[in-house]
């Protein structure tokens, strides 16, 4: 069975548990499907239910156990993925950084 990573950015609702603290997040998940439209709707419907809302697709691969190197962090998530069926890691950040993104885009930075 195939392992299809995503990457999707997401911004919490009010049901999420981050919902004041976090103004958004990239979320990686590492799903074992063999099709790949169910597993991004596996993912999906995972973010969903820890309160997230995705706002945009940001990346996709399938990968395998050669995709990461003995030491690599994300190899722990990968592996874990092939026992339970599935993993999502939430990297969130806090209010107030979007829009020093914001402005940072304003001037051309």
């Amino acid at each position: 069975m195939a392992m299809h990573f995503f990457t999707f950015l997401a911004v919490p609702t009010p049901d999420a548990r981050e919902f004041h603290e976090s103004a958004g997040a990239y979320v990686n998940c590492w799903i074992r499907d063999d099709d790949r439209q169910s597993a991004e709707q596996k993912a999906r419907e995972g973010i969903a239910e820890y309160g997230w809302s995705v706002e945009a697709l940001e990346g996709e691969t399938v990968v395998t156990s050669a995709t990461y190197d003995a030491d690599d962090e994300d190899r722990e998530f990968y592996e874990q993925a092939l026992m339970e069926g599935e993993v999502l890691v939430f990297t969130t950040w806090p209010h107030g950084d979007e829009e020093e993104e914001d402005e940072e885009d304003e001037n051309g930075l």
